[in-house]
């Protein structure tokens, strides 16, 4: 195996730049050599890594599965050299986190700032995706950690750490006359504007459409990609918009949206800060859960 990591270099870097021209600039070689190090590497492994295509390469099933294992390796011999420069006081290394917009703005951004106020030659790498993404980045060994929002369904292979507790709530334009209470199945007769299908917070508010309404859930008159947008398009009174109380506390004060009041008040859920299990943290993740934890 020893003789052929360089050539798993070649093939790391040529799986992420998905071209071997790409490859071979990043990697300060010509072409025919990042080329040749592919096919050397196909010849050991007695299998085809790569499709070649007009646009450049593409993973093959097998490559697949190999561009796993060699990726989280490779986080490995970082976290390994991130360890190392934490004798140094960390004045150098990369801290990658994961998170949602809610959960970054509402409370990642304090602990990032403190962070980056204690370690300024600490490189902070952001990922901006809803929750079943960023669990699947940390998976991927993409990042260090995440903060992502319940309910979660515990997996072996993660650490679960409840950080803060978020409540979810209907808002309406305050230019519409004030609603009275409305039930769970008075709202599914509402233009309801929703957050996308994948995310964790829609997947919740589904759920606790179907807890009220005989297992009906809703059809979203307009699907967003972010809660900013939904206390966007509910202000002009275009439908009513579900979404963390937290997101919606300026508008509520500054009188452009208001509350629905509910008959049956949607449960808090929780932020949680996610690791991997049985993987060493980087010096710079090791850090940050130690402000936190302060």
């Amino acid at each position: 195996m020893l003789e052929n990591l360089s050539l798993y270099r070649v093939f790391h870097r040529v799986a992420k730049c998905g071209s071997i021209s790409a490859a071979a600039r990043d990697l300060y070689l010509t072409q025919p050599a990042v080329s040749a190090s592919v096919r050397a590497l196909e010849d050991a492994l007695h299998t085809q890594l790569f499709f070649r295509t007009g646009r450049g390469v593409s993973l093959t099933p097998q490559g697949e599965m190999l561009y796993g294992y060699i990726e989280r390796a490779f986080m490995l011999v970082e976290n390994g050299e991130d360890k190392l420069r934490d004798i140094t006081g960390l004045r150098d290394g990369v801290l990658r986190i994961g998170a949602s917009d809610m959960t970054l703005r509402f409370y990642l951004l304090d602990h990032l700032q403190k962070f980056h106020e204690s370690y300024p030659g600490v490189h902070l790498h952001v990922t901006n995706n809803p929750t079943p993404d960023t669990l699947a980045a940390l998976r991927a060994g993409q990042i260090d950690l995440g903060v992502i929002s319940g309910p979660v369904t515990v997996e072996d292979d993660i650490n679960y750490i409840p950080v803060r507790q978020i409540s979810d709530i209907f808002i309406e334009s305050t230019a519409k006359p004030a609603s009275a209470s409305v039930s769970a199945r008075d709202l599914l007769e509402c233009p309801l504007i929703l957050l996308e299908q994948h995310t964790s917070t829609r997947a919740y508010i589904d759920a606790w459409f179907a807890s009220h309404c005989g297992g009906s859930i809703p059809v979203a008159a307009i699907e967003l990609a972010t809660s900013d947008l939904i206390l966007a398009f509910a202000a002009r009174g275009i439908g009513i918009g579900c979404i963390a109380e937290d997101f919606a506390a300026e508008a509520i004060a500054a009188g452009t949206v208001r509350k629905l009041p509910l008959t049956e008040e949607i449960p808090p859920r929780k932020f949680y800060l996610v690791t991997l299990k049985h993987i060493s943290l980087s010096a710079a993740a090791s850090a940050f859960l130690a402000q936190i934890e302060v």
